[in-house]
């Protein structure tokens, strides 16, 4: 999992590595639905929902793959690891932040 280092807003502000904060509008949503499917190719699907931008370790915008696009044409790109945007945020001083996963 990768992560992306971002303020504590509801709606958050996004890092360069460089410090600097990128204001973006992403298209957010309200809910999203996810399946698994087990061993026995059982398929149970969740429903999840609410007024944040991650909610159960998931990013709530309608396409992760264009959010990122967004985020990279203006040089925001995910985290190795939280160990990692950590330590940089750490290194710039940062009072405030958390962390968006990405696969």
């Amino acid at each position: 999992m990768k992560y992306l280092l971002v303020t504590t807003h509801n709606i958050p502000k996004f890092y360069k590595a460089n410090g600097e904060i990128v204001e973006l509008e992403l298209n957010y949503v309200e809910s999203k639905k996810f399946g698994e499917t087990d061993g026995s190719g059982n398929i149970s699907l969740t429903m999840i929902g609410g007024n944040s931008a991650v909610i159960q370790n998931h990013w709530m915008v309608d396409s992760i793959e264009q959010s990122l696009k967004e985020l990279n044409a203006h040089d925001i790109y995910p985290y190795k690891s939280k160990v990692a945007a950590k330590e940089n945020a750490i290194r710039l001083g940062l009072k405030s932040f958390k962390y968006i996963p990405v696969p």
